[in-house]
């Protein structure tokens, strides 16, 4: 069996601080035609070391679906506009998806 997508759709994972800052960053996105479609999903808590210090912050987790070909110019887009200096940036390929994507 192939390790390869049955679909070329992708969901990229992104956080961020705080209702506003998701509401524009999905608003950008999607006015771009980068992606299909975004489900922000407030509440997360997000537990991590950074500097050598365990941090714990409250964050809205972005669930951004969209394909290949639209990949790379939104990782740029969100590395260009989003507040953290190190995003959380995390894309996963998709086995099967409905026409949506």
């Amino acid at each position: 069996m192939s390790d390869r997508p049955l679909c070329d759709a992708v969901v990229i994972l992104c956080t961020a601080p705080d209702d506003a800052c998701a509401q524009q960053l999905a608003n950008a996105l999607l006015e771009a035609r980068l992606a299909a479609c975004i489900t922000l999903l407030p509440g997360a808590r997000s537990l991590y070391y950074w500097e050598g210090k365990l941090e714990q912050q409250s964050e809205v987790q972005m669930l951004i679906k969209s394909d290949i070909s639209h990949q790379q110019a939104l990782l740029t887009h969100l590395k260009q506009q989003h507040p953290y200096d190190t995003p959380e940036l995390l894309v996963l390929p998709v086995s099967g998806a409905t026409a949506i994507i």
